[in-house]
């Protein structure tokens, strides 16, 4: 990481277990969308769930958007992570009318 997301860094959001990620996902699409500033800036996220802290690096600059995943014990993601990621991608983000717009061509 860079200085820059160190600094930043110390202003993490928290998200507690999967649904406070959605919950945090959901309020920085909500600024993003109304702010263009916000959308630039890179967004860290502290995810924990019982004895797991992990850090998310969320890029809502332009879609798609980008995820980044550093687990504090150097484990992969988790699949309730990465089902989160996905169910807001596709349900907030425009995935689901892209690929309703591929199979429709």
């Amino acid at each position: 990481m860079h200085g820059n997301e160190l600094e930043i860094l110390k202003n993490h959001l928290i998200a507690q277990g999967p649904e406070g990620l959605r919950q945090v996902l959901d309020t920085l699409l909500e600024k993003s969308l109304q702010d263009s500033g916000f959308a630039a800036e890179p967004h860290f996220v502290k995810y924990q769930l019982g004895q797991q802290e992990s850090f998310l690096k969320v890029d809502m600059s332009e879609k798609p958007y980008l995820f980044w995943y550093c687990d504090l014990q150097g484990r992969p993601v988790t699949k309730a992570i990465q089902t989160v990621i996905a169910d807001f991608l596709w349900e907030k983000c425009g995935e689901k009318e892209k690929c309703l717009q591929e199979l429709e061509a």
